[in-house]
């Protein structure tokens, strides 16, 4: 297994470095990284080797916190592998259950697992201690700087997904002892050390909250994973369209005339195209909508202006009116009622688990 990341995350490589007053270019190569291909912020690099580069530098610059350092000098950019999961994902649950897989298949194969406990979610980076097992017994390296670094990126990576609503409970690190004294200044929430893994902790609640589409700095990627999309092919139209429907609804531009416009077809030939399937295009968003404000409305939140606002309705009486029409009563009813089917649900499986540890 060979662990990559996208070398855009070593974006402000160059311009840290040089205010530390040193050589980006020495380090790269004594890190054996061609130093265009940072400078391009192109292709892929070994998870191994930028774990060497981020502990020479924060070695050679005398600078405990470089990790950190590089991490925070990322802004968007931290998100720039994983514009997939960003743009098919509404809420944050959703855009980290597509980032672990995304980032669990080629050509990343970086180990990260999120799961639930009790009230709190735990997101689990696995990265840094899979790297060390491969690595040869006799090697010098000890990637507590990297291992900073890959956290401190996704909490960079999630404030720009989530905005400044985002929060963390607290932060879990398997390093012994810290390496400077800047970590709650950067996580703004508890560092505890010498932990099984390294660890985001969140409330669980936290999951159904909305992702920032709208995020001017976000829409980079739009036109990227687009342009994605547009390379896989005709045999995919469909789920071309999809995907843009879930991509452009909160930005309330998941019209027919604005996904043709994004694939480059009048809207007719789509609608012919479509309909050559037996397909509608309006159908296909209508059914898009309703499973979405099916899954959102099984618990408290988000409040239904988001849930309205997420669906891509520029009033909350559309969507009602759309509530209506799908289920026969008011989303506040809906809510309710689901909220009530998942209590029975949980009830009587704890029953049956209780029966048989009997």
């Amino acid at each position: 297994m060979t662990q990559q990341i996208r070398t855009t995350l070593l974006t402000g490589f160059y311009e840290l470095v040089s205010q530390l007053k040193g050589s980006p270019e020495a380090l790269l190569i004594s890190s054996r990284i061609n130093p265009h291909q940072v400078e391009s912020l192109d292709g892929y690099l070994g998870l191994d080797l930028v774990a060497d580069l981020v502990d020479r530098a924060a070695t050679q610059l005398n600078c405990s916190d470089f990790g950190l350092r590089l991490a925070y000098s990322q802004g968007a950019a931290a998100l720039g592998s994983l514009g997939a999961a960003v743009l098919q994902s509404l809420t944050l649950g959703e855009f980290l259950n597509a980032a672990v897989k995304q980032l669990g298949s080629p050509p990343y194969d970086l180990r990260v697992e999120l799961t639930k406990k009790g009230r709190y979610t735990h997101l689990n980076f696995h990265c840094i201690d899979d790297l060390e097992h491969l690595l040869p017994s006799d090697s010098h390296l000890a990637p507590q700087q990297c291992r900073e670094f890959l956290v401190g990126v996704s909490l960079v990576a999630l404030q720009h997904l989530c905005g400044s609503n985002f929060q963390l409970e607290s932060v879990h690190l398997k390093t012994e002892r810290p390496l400077h004294e800047y970590y709650e200044n950067f996580f703004g929430v508890p560092v505890h050390f010498g932990q099984e893994n390294d660890a985001f902790i969140l409330n669980s609640g936290s999951l159904l909250q909305p992702t920032e589409k709208c995020n001017p700095s976000l829409r980079p990627l739009l036109k990227t994973y687009i342009e994605e999309l547009l390379q896989q092919g005709e045999t995919s139209l469909v789920k071309q369209v999809q995907q843009l429907i879930y991509c452009l609804m909160p930005l309330k531009r998941s019209s027919l005339q604005e996904v043709a416009n994004q694939l480059g077809m009048h809207k007719r030939t789509l609608q012919r195209r479509l309909r050559d399937r037996e397909l509608v295009f309006e159908d296909l968003l209508d059914r898009i909508r309703r499973e979405r404000a099916e899954f959102y409305l099984s618990g408290k939140q988000p409040p239904m202006s988001q849930i309205s606002d997420m669906l891509g309705y520029r009033e909350q009486s559309s969507f009602n009116r759309a509530c209506y029409r799908w289920f026969g009563t008011t989303p506040m009813r809906i809510r309710r009622q689901l909220m009530a089917q998942l209590a029975e649900k949980e009830a009587a499986e704890a029953e049956q688990a209780l029966e048989t540890v009997e």
